[in-house]
């Protein structure tokens, strides 16, 4: 659900336990590199997102094979270490999805990307924004006399944006819905609680 591997939560846990026990010690921080990171030289950097905006988001939809040869090209030109192919499809990855779509194929094939409510705002800080989910548990409820199967159960989470953070569960077998949704909550861990008491965050000071 939060599409994070368990060694990036056992890491949080860790971070969480050696601050100060909030959940803006969840944050998500800055990485500087690393496996599956960007380290482009200026240079090389600069030359990948020319050819990515003049060559890769045009009517011609050209693959990314042509564009890396394009880069290759221009860095061999200049004396510089050409980029791997999967630098090059990851810098295409990190485009933006409507933009892209709309370069490549039109406005009409990017309608079904951009959102019906239009850009989302922000999210900035702890609790700003939560989101609400269902998934159907992968067990079966039978009945308690018979042992007949009545129906599989719903998971409701309520999940903050900006921490990842799970702040609060509803099992029910209700499908989901706003009743569902209003047991998510009317349950303890209100959205607008403080995340370091159990006050109001208006009344926290």
């Amino acid at each position: 659900m939060l599409q994070i591997s368990r060694r990036q939560v056992y890491a949080l846990v860790g971070r969480w336990r050696a601050g100060e026990g909030v959940v803006s010690d969840l944050l998500p921080g800055r990485s500087s590199g690393g496996i599956g990171g960007g380290r482009l030289y200026v240079e090389v950097k600069a030359i990948v997102q020319e050819a990515l905006r003049t060559r890769y988001l045009t009517r011609q939809r050209r693959t990314v094979a042509v564009i890396h040869r394009e880069i290759t090209r221009r860095c061999r030109a200049r004396d510089l270490q050409v980029p791997s192919r999967g630098t090059v499809r990851r810098r295409i990855a990190q485009l933006d999805p409507v933009a892209s779509t709309t370069a490549r194929e039109g406005s009409e094939a990017a309608r079904p990307l951009r959102s019906a409510g239009g850009a989302p705002p922000e999210v900035t800080a702890v609790l700003e924004q939560v989101q609400v989910d269902h998934t159907p548990v992968d067990v079966i409820v039978v009945d308690e006399q018979h042992r007949l199967p009545i129906s599989r159960p719903y998971l409701t989470a309520a999940i903050d944006v900006a921490s990842r953070c799970v702040v609060g569960l509803v099992v029910t077998l209700e499908a989901p819905s706003a009743t569902s949704v209003g047991l998510r909550l009317a349950s303890r861990f209100h959205v607008g609680e403080c995340p370091r008491c159990d006050r109001k965050r208006e009344e926290c000071s």
